[in-house]
């Protein structure tokens, strides 16, 4: 299911219903960049605090553009404990951050690197998409902050504002014509304004008033007058329309709430980079050091499993596949699905919705869990009878992601 803004709110009560019966989700991400330099490139001779500060530097400079997030849920059929199939619902998010929530300006700023565009252009990427239907995201305590400096600012008498030196004449006319409005019998004063900053003037202004009220319009604020139960209507109707706001705006970070509190396994292939994206872009600010960040990812997703570390740390299978790479191996495991591997459909809902491309976050993900499922299988199985539907995966490969270093194979984020 390719999710935009115009079918996001739809998208995530589909979501939240099929979360709550699936098994585990698997995840990926497209993003702007990976490293800065060769300098902030991860080296074998890190030490896993060296690599936790290169892959936090890479997250906080670039951006994420889609999420894909496929939901497995195993459906038996009946015919014993191994009889059935895994179901898959794959999501795939176009995220854009936001510019505005709530009235204030929330804008973001992130880095692109050209060859991660390019790489994306010979993808058939839809960069217009991105940018115009994407949906936003604003993190829970952002969205917080956000929301009560505008209560501030609509509940609260407000402070008078030092006007610039610019903008004093400014000031002094508008102060002028609010004097004259008030002894007038009109009802609306209208007021042309030049940029942002006159209209929070006069915003601040007004706000000292306890029988008038303001209203923005595209080309001026509109100044009228009303009793003390009148204002306290505008008032109601003001924060609730600024919860509505703030609501919008955190957009896909509703999805990351729901994950995190499924508590499900989530399976990645490589995933350290998506799931320092995920912590920090939907989440909260990454931590600066790496054991604070591994007591919050507990907290966050208690249980993740890597698919590239499953195929490096299980010779038999590096050996029999002689790759690693998510691109090479999951065709070569979906060829030999027909030959005893567990069968994996799609949901008769997403089955329009799915495509076969590669480096698209909700097919990449897709396959990224149909691997793991079929990697499990070739190392040995694992028993799906009803009764054990927790028991998803070989405990050896629970939070344990792959890492190449001097002194690791592996990072184990919940040892």
């Amino acid at each position: 299911m390719d999710v935009t803004k115009d079918n996001f709110e739809k998208a995530l009560k589909e979501f939240e219903a099929a979360i709550a019966e699936s098994d585990f989700a698997a995840i990926d991400m497209e993003m702007t960049g990976l490293y800065e330099s060769k300098e902030h490139q991860p080296s074998h001779l890190d030490t896993l605090d060296e690599r936790y500060a290169k892959l936090k530097r890479s997250v906080e400079l670039y951006g994420v553009i889609q999420v894909g997030i496929c939901l497995f849920t195993w459906t038996a059929n009946g015919t014993g404990d191994t009889g059935g199939y895994y179901e898959a619902r794959p999501f795939n998010f176009n995220v854009f951050p936001g510019s505005s929530a709530g009235g204030i300006a929330v804008d973001t700023h992130f880095g692109c690197k050209s060859s991660a565009f390019e790489f994306l252009a010979r993808n058939a990427f839809d960069f217009n998409k991105w940018v115009y239907q994407g949906v936003p995201y604003l993190r829970t305590e952002d969205a917080e902050r956000i929301r009560k400096e505008r209560m501030a600012m609509l509940t609260s008498r407000q402070r008078k504002m030092d006007a610039d030196d610019r903008h004093r004449g400014f000031v002094r006319d508008f102060e002028l014509a609010l004097g004259a409005f008030v002894e007038s019998g009109e009802q609306v004063l209208r007021y042309e304004t030049g940029n942002s900053y006159q209209r929070k003037l006069i915003h601040n202004i007004v706000s000292s008033h306890d029988t008038l009220g303001t209203r923005g319009r595209s080309d001026c604020i509109e100044i009228f007058k009303g009793s003390h139960s009148a204002m306290a209507k505008h008032t109601a109707h003001k924060i609730k329309t600024l919860n509505q706001n703030v609501k919008h705006a955190r957009g896909f970070c509703a999805v990351i709430d729901m994950l995190s509190a499924a508590r499900k396994p989530v399976v990645g292939h490589n995933m350290l980079l998506d799931v320092l994206h995920a912590f920090s872009k939907f989440y909260r600010p990454l931590p600066a050091g790496r054991e604070e960040f591994e007591r919050a990812l507990a907290q966050f997703l208690p249980v993740l499993i890597d698919t590239k570390f499953i195929i490096e740390s299980t010779p038999a299978i590096k050996d029999r596949y002689g790759t690693s790479s998510l691109d090479e191996i999951a065709p070569m495991l979906e060829r030999e699905a027909g030959c005893g591997l567990a069968p994996i459909r799609l949901h008769p809902r997403f089955m329009r919705n799915a495509t076969r491309t590669m480096h698209e976050a909700g097919y990449d993900a897709y396959m990224t869990g149909a691997s793991f499922i079929r990697l499990l299988k070739l190392d040995g199985g694992v028993s799906r009878a009803a009764e054990q539907s927790s028991e998803l995966v070989l405990y050896r490969y629970i939070n344990k992601l792959h890492l190449s270093t001097a002194g690791a194979k592996f990072w184990a984020v919940a040892s």
